[in-house]
C-alpha cells in the first residue's frame, strides 16, 4: 500500500545516473498531515523505510535543471459528486 512513489523515485533515480554528466538527487516534501492521522493509517510506520531521504528546501529546489514530482494516492484528486 505504500511505497510505490518511493520506488518510482528510484527507477528515476537509476535512469538518470546513467546519463553522462546528470547527477540526480532525491528530496521527500514536508508531511502536511498530521502525526496522529499518519499513525492510524500505517503512513508513519512505512515513512520509516524513507528517513534517509532529506526533506525538499526552497534552497535545494532551486538549482536542478529539471524536477519530476510524484504524488501518493492519498495526496491524489478528490471526486465529489
Amino acid at each position: 500500500m505504500y511505497g510505490h512513489v518511493y520506488r518510482m523515485a528510484e527507477a528515476v533515480t537509476a535512469g538518470v545516473k546513467e546519463v553522462a554528466g546528470a547527477e540526480p538527487s532525491l528530496f521527500q516534501a514536508a508531511e502536511i498531515v498530521p502525526d496522529t492521522m499518519l499513525e492510524k493509517s500505517g503512513a508513519k510506520a512505512a515513512a520509516r523505510g524513507i528517513a534517509h531521504v532529506p526533506v525538499a528546501t526552497m534552497d535545494s529546489l532551486a538549482e536542478p535543471h529539471a524536477i519530476i514530482f510524484g504524488t501518493p494516492t492519498r495526496l491524489g484528486i478528490c471526486a465529489r459528486r
